[in-house]
Parts: structure tokens; C-alpha cells; sequence
């Protein structure tokens, strides 16, 4: 067909409104140089920096690989050390390789070189000091460029050319006597010291006036608590020579488009705040809320930040934020407790720890957050600002999960700091508090706009010295208003009259006594003096968890598996830590002494579930004189015995499932104190109209006692739901099984326990900051006599979305309670569960004649070619 003239010109303007439809292309304004790294010992080098720099260096023989890495992990990834985890291969590695230098060279491409354009390199996180060169030139040095949470930024325009460019960074190791990254009593030192650039480098473009640091805070209205005012700040620079006048521009995705001009002197760098004075668009009717954990939606909004100097774009940035108001309320016993909008909330957290190279993948982060939110919990506490990158924190703010973030007490004892001790933390001196205190600043400007972030954490165990609590305040709130300051985690020093009360802040109003040992059940109920349940116990827990046997494998010799001997303890924590002896003192007293490996193993998940379950109980069911718990720990460095609720392989223990159960939203609770039965309701709504089924069944499985009743749960509250009756017939061990339904029929909660007439006695007098002793134990030695049953296990699967989902019924047709049951996916090759697992529920008791239905969820990216199901019980044929 031919055209004529009209048709030509319509398809001209046609093209033309296309084009003019097509979205703008946006300039990559942050790139990271996280690739191609090598790295060599400086022993093995015999040029300096400005040659080491130079695009014409060969560094062949060097070992390659991406950073974020520290030395011993790139080495690690390159097949050096292979097994350094199995026994007690990490105390062979010989560490006088790491105390020189070692230097990390880059080389990169930059064929889009913008001669009018301003470069900045920035180093997120390097350990412990370092000189740095560009193309020759050094642009920083060791004098300056000190500590592991600094972050470096360093206008790198005059340096860069166009084509090839190579950063060559000299990375010195920190002594003794620094304030380095460390790992206290938790596991093993990194022989590196974890030298090395742990965080990644960026290279930032922008025109001479630059953005970064965006921040979100939030008022609500009271009256209502879902109207909120918004202020958005973001920390603007001009690199230019002359005064420059820059429009700010904020565009909130579904909200609108908001601006401020502001007039920057050279070189001036200031925070710049739009605010709803500024522009009514920042008062959001109805606000879609950030809630934690089981409270509501974590909703996050999408925002753009970018600036313009004489009406051309300088930078543009996106970034994410979420609208939620932190709070701190005293109870009637002067202790701390929170709020999120409005709301109150008991803490229920545990205490993270990353990979001891810090060498966490973001797929093995993430998943452990999920676990975090799968267990019901709603806290991380971070002991040292933790993460390789935001993937932490990016994925808490995903979960809704808050983040108490501060410095380690790896800085308080003499032991690890290799510094004096005082009742202060070791930062001292003019020039180090002034350091330390903008290491901290930088943290908050990298974290600030992490919803999931409600709590800056100054000590641990100590103190700052007056002086830097007082800068630090300072230098906090004048970047970040938004969120309560705890000046340390500790309060009494037990066993003295040493208080934690500053004199900046006063008293820190949250508590560290311990324990950190095992303690029976009954000690969370019971205990008023150092970590029971009454106010807010920043880090606690019943000591080791023993992982499942096919984690025991993967870290103990064959020659060494059974009995337990000094291997064990060398996959144990340090020092007052080194061993189970205090564990299995309890242990073999209240269940008996294990034959096997096998059985010491799955008897540990009894125990692990039955020691965690009423720590978190006891919190629960004691709302709001008890604020909070913090389970010392979440996760593990490397693979060991101590401080877990899943191990380093991601296997979840009996500790997790305990954890899931006790902290779910809805609850009916047994109280070890004083034998009643409590309801517990985290909602921020009443929950009415729920029945409560409560029996009580001997070792036997004979039923002594049922009965049935119905609940108004409060919003926020917890409450006595039935006082147990005396009663007759009871054997030394005996059951109870508690269900919670609602107005339908329909199963809200179970618990079950296993329990003694015999109670465990606790030697009070003797209690020190690491446990407070038994003096008699429970007896539940009748559980290694129960009946055997046959238990029916019916599979099937499905896929939903990006997920497997697969269904385990159990039928229990016996007249015995099938007591305590795993079910579990293999992968049929290696007959290893293949994680993460994220089962509704696990390690389960069923009731005679009863059916009950687990379903877990598996990615299904992560499943291999063959499967296997294994079901397995303590009584199980």
C-alpha cells in the first residue's frame, strides 16, 4: 500500500507522542565495585601503594574474589582451609599470617567518565585501619581512617579518569588494645581478626551537589492513631567552590510530590528537612501503618529523593520507608517497656549473631529473619552493628520485626578488649570519643530510615563515660529524634552495689542478671532477683541447645561423637561456657542418662523445647510487669552446642519449636509456680469467645482431668483462665494438653506439657550472674518407660507460588499418647532435612485417637531431584 502525505505525518506524530509516553531513563547514580577484588600479604609484595595503584601493575599470583569479604574469607573461598569447622581444625590455622598488612586491589572500567561530574568513593566498613590510593595517588591514610564502623567517603573526582582505574587499599590488622569487631565468649576468634573490607565500596556519581541518607519520621495524631504528619530529611552536599542554590524533590508513590529549595554554601553538607509545615501533602489521612510481628502489616512506602541545581537533575536515589511511632512507658516498678503506635507490646527477641568471617550470604540472612517472624517473635538484638549490608535489616523491616542495635560488650572486659577494666566501657581519651562517637553518627545516618530499627543501644553490659554519652546523644538526636536511646543493657552488676545509673541519662532501667546457664522451668516463674519474669531482661536464656545428631556430625569426628569429651567443649562457648557439665547435671537428673548419641540428641530436643518454652511463657503471661525478653541467642557463628534456636546449618532445635509455641499471639499458658492455666492475647484487638479445653492425662495416658470453659481474651493482656483443682491419681510424671478454640470450632492454639510431681528446687542463695543452681530435680525418668504406638504418616504436597507445601497427617490409633514427633523432608541422597524448613508446627505429642495435620514450606528452588519423609517419636515403634 502506499502512504500519501497525511498518512506519513500522522505516524511522524504518532512516533513522536510514543516516545514522549516511554518512561525517562534514570541515570545510575551508585554503582557498587563489589567485584574482581585480589588480595595479597604485604610479605609477598615489594612495591608500595602508588605502584600497587597503577593500571600497569600485574597482580598475578594475588587471590581473586567479591568483597563484601573479609582476608580469611576470600582465602576460604578459594579452598584454603577446607574443613575448618570439623573438630578442632580452627585452632591449627596459624594466625601469624594476619598480623601484617594485607592489601585488596580493584580494577575497574569507567568509559562514561563525566570530567563535570563529582565521584565519590565510599568505603561502608573496613577493619582496622587502612591507607588508600587511586591511580597512584593516595587519597587517605592509616591516621585517619581507623575503626570497624566508620564510613569513609572521599571525593574521588581529581583522581578518576576515563577508561581503566584501579584502587588499591592497604588494610592494617587490629592489636590488642583496639576496639575491634569481635565475638566476646560466643565461639572462637577469627584468626584474621576479621581484618579486611567487610562491607562493600561504592562509587557514587552525582552533579556538584549530592544527596544521601534519606530519612522518614513520623508523628501520629493521638486522637486516632492512624492520621500521621511526615518530615523527610536527607543529608544534601555541595562540592562546588561557590554558593549553590538546590531544589530538594520527594516523590512518595501513591502520596505525591513534595519540594524545598535551599541555598548550600561551598562545601557546605546539612541535613534538609521537608515537613508538613512545608507542604500539607505530608499529612497522611489513614495512614497504612508499619506494624511488628503479629500487631498488623509491616506496610513499607516507595519513595524517590532527588535534587536539582539550575533546573537539571544533580542525583536521584530511591529508597523505601515505613510510618510507625516508637515510644518508651515505665511500669509501676520503674522498669522500661515500648510502644509501637500507640500500642504496648512485650519484647519477644533473641540475640543475632553474624557468621564468624562474616561471610552470611543474603539467601542465609533471609532466611534466618524469616525464622525470627516464623517463631513468633518480634525482636533481633544486634550486639555490634552486625551486617555485611542492609540485607539484615532490609529483610527486618520486610517481616516486621524490630532492631535493637549498639555496641558490643566485646569493649568492656579486659579479656577481649585487651584493655583496662572500670565500671565504663574502654572508649576513653579526647580523640577516641570524638571517633567513636562519628563511627556511631554514621551508623545512624546508614540505619535511620529502617523502620525496623526502634532502640539505639550505647553499652552492653557498661556504660559510656559521661563524656562520650554526652556527645553521643548530641550527635544522635541532631541526625535522628525519632527513637528512644538506651544507654546500656544492664543495670545492676549482680551480686554488688554497682548500678548502671548515669549521669547523663540516669537509671538505664533494664536489666542483665543472668542466667545463662540451664535452669529448669520453674526458675522463670519463680525467680525475683535476677532473670525471671519482671521487666525487661535485655539477654537471658537457659544455656546450650544441643542441635539435632545430623548437625553433630557435620562438627565432631567420628572417633570423637560418642561420649561427649573435649571435642564437644571445644563446640561449646569460652570460658565460663566451655563445657555441658551444668547442663547435663540437670539433664541426666531429670530425664536420665543417654545410652547413645542418637538418644542423647533427641533427647536434648525434649529438653531444649521444655527449658525455652516458659522462659518466653513467663514473659507472656506476666504483661507489662514483665516488658520484655531477649533469648541469648538466636543463631550461631560457626556450628556448635551453645545459644541457638536453630544451629549453623539453619536446622531448626527443640528450642525452636519451643520458642514458636510459647510466643504464639493466642495462648493458654501452665504456670510451673503455681500450677494454673493463663491465657495470653498479643493482638491489638479483644478476642472473644473462646473455648479452653484443659486435660490432664497420667503417665499412662489415663485422663485424671478435663474440663472446659469459655474466654474473653483483652487486647494486650494476659490473664488467670483456671485454677487447677488438688489432683487425685497423678503419677510422678504426668500430661497436660491444653486447646484453645474459637465460636467455630476451629483450633486457635494448643500446648502440651510434660510434667513431675516432684518440683525442682532452686538454690537461690548460690545464684550468680551466669545461673542460679538446682538443689533437686524434677523427675521425668517414666518418660523412658512409656508404651510404644504406631504412628500413621500420610504425605502429599502442593505448590503455591514459589513454594512447596508439604502436608504431614499423623494418626495416633493408640491408646498410649504418642509423645513428642518429628517429621522432617530429606533430600533421599544425603538423608539430610533440607532447610529452610518453615513447618507450622513440629515436635508434637498426639493425643490418643487423635489426628493431627503439620504442613511445612520449602522453596522450591531448594528441592533436589529425590525426597524422603521421615517421622520419628520418643515412643514411636
Amino acid at each position: 500500500m502506499k502512504l500519501s502525505v497525511e498518512n506519513n505525518w500522522f505516524l511522524v506524530v504518532f512516533a513522536i507522542a510514543m516516545l514522549a509516553c516511554q518512561p525517562a531513563v534514570k541515570t545510575d547514580y551508585v554503582s557498587n565495585l563489589n567485584e574482581n577484588w585480589h588480595i595479597q600479604s604485604e610479605d609477598k609484595i615489594n612495591v608500595g601503594g602508588a605502584e600497587l595503584s597503577l593500571p600497569s601493575f600485574q597482580s598475578t599470583n594475588w587471590t581473586e574474589g567479591d568483597i563484601p569479604a573479609t582476608i580469611m574469607t576470600m582465602l576460604m573461598e578459594n579452598g584454603e582451609y577446607p574443613d575448618l569447622f570439623m573438630g578442632d581444625n580452627m585452632d591449627k590455622v596459624d594466625d601469624e599470617r594476619f598480623k601484617q598488612p594485607w592489601w585488596y586491589r580493584k580494577a575497574f572500567e569507567l568509559n562514561s567518565f563525566d570530567a563535570k561530574a563529582t565521584y565519590q568513593l565510599r568505603f561502608e566498613g573496613l577493619n582496622y585501619k587502612a591507607n588508600v590510593w587511586v591511580n597512584g595517588k593516595q587519597i587517605a591514610d592509616e591516621k585517619t581512617v581507623e575503626g570497624p564502623f566508620s564510613r569513609w567517603t572521599f571525593n574521588a573526582s581529581e583522581y578518576l579518569v576515563k577508561g581503566l582505574n584501579v584502587i588499591a587499599v592497604e588494610v592494617i590488622p587490629p592489636v590488642r588494645g583496639d576496639l575491634t569487631i569481635g565475638f566476646v565468649d560466643w565461639n572462637p576468634a577469627a584468626p584474621d581478626q576479621n581484618m579486611g573490607l567487610w562491607r562493600g565500596v561504592e562509587l557514587i556519581k552525582s552533579g556538584v551537589v549530592s544527596i544521601e541518607s534519606h530519612f522518614v519520621s513520623t508523628k501520629l495524631d493521638r486522637s486516632n492513631w492512624s492520621d500521621a504528619e511526615l518530615t523527610i530529611t536527607t543529608l544534601v552536599t555541595n562540592y562546588s567552590d561557590k554558593t549553590e542554590k538546590a531544589l530538594v524533590v520527594a516523590n512518595i508513590a501513591g502520596l505525591g510530590t513534595v519540594k524545598k529549595e535551599v541555598e548550600l554554601q561551598a562545601g557546605e553538607s546539612r541535613d534538609v528537612s521537608i515537613s508538613a509545615v512545608d507542604d500539607s501533602l505530608l499529612k497522611i489521612k489513614e495512614a497504612k501503618l508499619w506494624w511488628p510481628n503479629n500487631l498488623g502489616d509491616p506496610h513499607m512506602y516507595d519513595m524517590t529523593v532527588s535534587v536539582k541545581v539550575n533546573g537539571v537533575e544533580s542525583q536521584s536515589i530511591d529508597t523505601r520507608f515505613g510510618i510507625r511511632e516508637i515510644e518508651q512507658f515505665i511500669n509501676a516498678d520503674g522498669h522500661k517497656g515500648w510502644k509501637v503506635n500507640g500500642q504496648p507490646l512485650t519484647i519477644k527477641g533473641a540475640g543475632w549473631v553474624d557468621d564468624m568471617f562474616l561471610a552470611d550470604s543474603k539467601d542465609k540472612v533471609i532466611a534466618q529473619v524469616e525464622y525470627v517472624k516464623h517463631m513468633n517473635l518480634n525482636c533481633i538484638r544486634l550486639e555490634g552493628f552486625w551486617g555485611r549490608d542492609k540485607t539484615i535489616y532490609d529483610a527486618a523491616d520486610e517481616n516486621g520485626l524490630l532492631v535493637m542495635i549498639g555496641w558490643s560488650c566485646h569493649w568492656e572486659w579486659e579479656a577481649y578488649c585487651g584493655r583496662p577494666e572500670t565500671h565504663y566501657m574502654a572508649i576513653t581519651g579526647k580523640e577516641e570519643i570524638e571517633r567513636h562517637a562519628q563511627s556511631y553518627r554514621d551508623q545512624v545516618l546508614y540505619l535511620r530510615n529502617h523502620p525496623s530499627v526502634f532502640l539505639w543501644v550505647f553499652g552492653s553490659d557498661k556504660l559510656p563515660v559521661p563524656e562520650l554519652e554526652a556527645k553521643l546523644n548530641d550527635y544522635i538526636t541532631s541526625v535522628d529524634d525519632s527513637r528512644p536511646i538506651l544507654a546500656a543493657c544492664k543495670y545492676q552488676d549482680f551480686g554488688t552495689d554497682h548500678y548502671n545509673h548515669s549521669e547523663v541519662s540516669g537509671s538505664t532501667g533494664v536489666k542483665m542478671l543472668g542466667p545463662y546457664g540451664y535452669v529448669p522451668p520453674v526458675y522463670w516463674y519463680i525467680d525475683t532477683i535476677a532473670g525471671g519474669a519482671y521487666g525487661f531482661n535485655t539477654e537471658t536464656g537457659p544455656g546450650p541447645q544441643v542441635p539435632p545428631v545430623e548437625s553433630i556430625k557435620k562438627m565432631i569426628p567420628e572417633d570423637k561423637l560418642w561420649p561427649i569429651n573435649d571435642m564437644w567443649n571445644f563446640h561449646c562457648g569460652r570460658h565460663q561456657f566451655g563445657s555441658l557439665d551444668r547442663y547435663l547435671n540437670s539433664f541426666n537428673k531429670r530425664y536420665g542418662a543417654a545410652n547413645t548419641l542418637e538418644e542423647f540428641a533427641f533427647k536434648s530436643q525434649i529438653s531444649n523445647y521444655e527449658a525455652i518454652r516458659p522462659m518466653f511463657e513467663a514473659f507472656q503471661s506476666n504483661k507489662f510487669h514483665a516488658t520484655g525478653v531477649i533469648q541469648w541467642m538466636l543463631n550461631s557463628a560457626w556450628p556448635e552446642m551453645f545459644w541457638q534456636v536453630y544451629d549453623y546449618y539453619l536446622l531448626p532445635n527443640g528450642a525452636f519449636y519451643g520458642t514458636k509455641k510459647a510466643c504464639q499471639p493466642l495462648s493458654a499458658v501452665y504456670n510451673y509456680k503455681d500450677n494454673n492455666i493463663y491465657w495470653v492475647n498479643d493482638y491489638n484487638t479483644n478476642v472473644n469467645k473462646q473455648v479452653l479445653s484443659i486435660e490432664v492425662y497420667d503417665i499412662h495416658s489415663k485422663l485424671i482431668h478435663q474440663n472446659t470453659l469459655s474466654l474473653n481474651l483483652a487486647a494486650h493482656s494476659s490473664g488467670l483462665a483456671y485454677k487447677m483443682p488438688k489432683l487425685e491419681g497423678l503419677t510422678d510424671t504426668y500430661f497436660v494438653n491444653l486447646e484453645l478454640t474459637n465460636k467455630g470450632g476451629e483450633l486457635v492454639a494448643d500446648n502440651f506439657y510434660w510434667l513431675s510431681t516432684k518440683a525442682d528446687e532452686m538454690a537461690f542463695e548460690e545464684t550468680t550472674w551466669v545461673y542460679t543452681p538446682a538443689k533437686d530435680f524434677a523427675n521425668l525418668n517414666a518418660l523412658n518407660d512409656i508404651a510404644k504406638v504406631d504412628v500413621e504418616a500420610n504425605w502429599s504436597q502442593k505448590v503455591e507460588g514459589d513454594y512447596t507445601i508439604f502436608i504431614c497427617e499423623l494418626k495416633n490409633q493408640a491408646s498410649q499418647i504418642a509423645f513428642f514427633i518429628e517429621a522432617s523432608v530429606l533430600n533421599k541422597k544425603t538423608n539430610e532435612t533440607i532447610v529452610p524448613v518453615f513447618w507450622d508446627d513440629n515436635y508434637v505429642s498426639i493425643m490418643p485417637d487423635e489426628t493431627k495435620v503439620l504442613r511445612a514450606k520449602i522453596a522450591t528452588k531448594l528441592l533436589p531431584k529425590t525426597l524422603d519423609f521421615r517421622v520419628k517419636g520418643w515412643n514411636m515403634k
